[in-house]
């Protein structure tokens, strides 16, 4: 056994070989998915419809099963092979009748005379109720089981809690949608033995049932403590990870002001598609298990875009206050979310030299320009800034900048200029900054912290973020003057009196 598992034995609860299958013969099976060396064998008498290949990326490529089960219901297998041979793979059992449907799938393996399990569940208060979001009640997947044979690796894998959710839609006279799901169960259904693991896939009556896991072909984590922190990480800042992968993509606790309402609305968030924190580790610590989820966060981004046939990322899903205040329906473009998310594609793309993902940052960089041009800003006393939202259908009512947008905005446009030399965004990136200096310091309120957003007629209203505008301002500055530029006084002295009111 390898040093850093004995280090990890002190903080993860670790089992091997105590989860024993229920007794009792499984049923025949009926189909079996290929899963390289082993076999994903589904134990119902199931029709295979289709099977249909794809890949967006040299990342990755997908295998997606469709099976019929008679008037009952569907199975969706999709099997995402990475390039580096790991697999996930996502389950979905609709079931269409006003009965459960139960399934059970067995990931078999006859090699193996060792394995064991750390469980990835910690002892940690209850969450509390979110302003926003209400309580996410989805939690990190269930383990990681380690297969070997004679104290030769075999395999890892991850597997995920199951979730049942029922999808509600809200149509609107123009034809388009808003979607979401709303959960009603979150299931731990694993059993794991030596020659392998289990789950039942569980369905209620009209609901969905899905569950995902990975197959490792190496170790997924290089230490104890790297796994250790993330284990901790995932609980302690559970709105920054996806818990509930799917065939579509992650989802995740949607606000409450959503349409159509539910208080366990679900849905694909574009904040938390992105994997930043994952990400942001595979490029510290190389551990392999954040390179499977970065290719696997591309490839559900890349896939999302798709289905849109759009250049961009829209939200699918209806804010209610969106649509009170601007006539906003899903989908919308928020400039915020489609910063982040062509930043970070831009940042693999290049690390790997990956065009179709480099290619997002000008993709999103253009169709900003494009919004300015159609006059989708606030006209400010010198330059502009963009709108934070953008839809073909918004009603007249013009659409505010908050500060964070604005900067984060200019600063994307900076990073396409350095990419590209192309002086149309380092222009525009100059006028949204002329934008924020020449409102000066009606940015700042009276206790010396900074309004959240300037409306088309130049008022202020909100209350801004604690740090994340800061944080945008001082790297805006940072990247101003990489350029050559020279420090803004009126910048300076939004950042002063920032961090004077977050330090009272």
């Amino acid at each position: 056994m390898k040093g850093w598992l004995l280090a990890a034995l002190t903080a993860i609860l670790l089992l091997a070989g105590c989860a024993e299958e229920p007794k009792g013969s499984p049923a025949k099976a009926a189909e079996t998915v290929p899963l390289g060396e082993l076999n994903l064998v589904l134990s119902r008498d199931l029709t295979l419809q289709n099977t249909k290949e794809s890949s967006l990326s040299s990342f990755y490529k997908d295998v997606l099963y469709v099976y019929d089960w008679k008037d009952r219901g569907k199975l969706k297998v999709k099997v995402r092979t990475i390039d580096n041979g790991d697999r996930f793979v996502m389950m979905q059992l609709r079931n269409a009748t006003n009965e459960p449907l139960s399934l059970k799938a067995d990931v078999q393996q006859s090699k193996a005379n060792d394995y064991y399990f750390i469980n990835w569940r910690r002892d940690i208060k209850e969450r509390k109720h979110d302003p926003v979001i209400g309580k996410d009640v989805t939690t990190p997947p269930s383990g990681l089981l380690r297969y070997s044979a004679d104290g030769r690796f075999l395999y890892e894998a991850v597997v995920s809690k199951q979730y049942q959710s029922a999808v509600k839609t809200q149509l609107y006279e123009n034809g388009r949608q808003s979607t979401v799901r709303e959960l009603t169960a979150e299931k731990e259904t694993l059993h794991h033995k030596m020659d392998g693991f289990s789950f039942s896939l569980e369905a209620p009556p009209n609901q969905l049932a899905e569950q995902w896991f990975l197959l490792a072909k190496e170790p997924l984590f290089k230490n104890g403590d790297g796994l250790s922190s993330w284990i901790d990480f995932q609980h302690a800042h559970y709105k920054e990870v996806n818990n509930w992968f799917t065939v579509d993509g992650a989802i995740k606790k949607l606000p409450w002001s959503i349409e159509p309402f539910t208080k366990e609305g679900y849905g694909r968030h574009l904040g938390t598609l992105i994997e930043k924190e994952a990400i942001d580790r595979y490029f510290k610590y190389g551990d392999r298990y954040f390179y499977d989820l970065m290719v696997q966060s591309a490839a559900n981004l890349l896939e999302y875009r798709q289905q849109q046939k759009s250049t961009v990322w829209k939200t699918e899903y209806t804010s209610t206050w969106l649509k009170q205040k601007y006539e906003i329906t899903s989908p919308y473009l928020d400039t915020r979310h489609n910063e982040l998310i062509a930043l970070y594609l831009y940042r693999i793309g290049k690390e790997f030299d990956k065009k179709e993902l480099t290619g997002a940052l000008t993709d999103y960089a253009d169709y900003l320009l494009n919004l300015i041009k159609i006059d989708n800003i606030v006209h400010t006393p010198k330059g502009y800034l963009p709108a934070d939202y953008y839809s073909a259908h918004q009603g007249k009512q013009f659409i505010h900048t908050s500060l964070n947008h604005a900067l984060g905005e200019a600063n994307l446009l900076i990073d396409a200029y350095k990419a590209t030399g192309q002086k149309k965004y380092l222009l525009a990136a100059r006028q949204i900054r002329l934008g924020v200096e020449s409102l000066g310091t009606k940015w700042i309120r009276p206790n010396g912290d900074l309004w959240y957003q300037v409306n088309r007629d130049l008022t202020f209203d909100g209350n801004d973020y604690e740090q994340l505008t800061l944080d945008d301002l001082e790297r805006h500055e940072k990247k101003w003057q990489a350029l050559g530029g020279s420090k803004s006084r009126m910048l300076q002295t939004l950042i002063e009196s920032k961090r004077k009111a977050i330090q009272q």
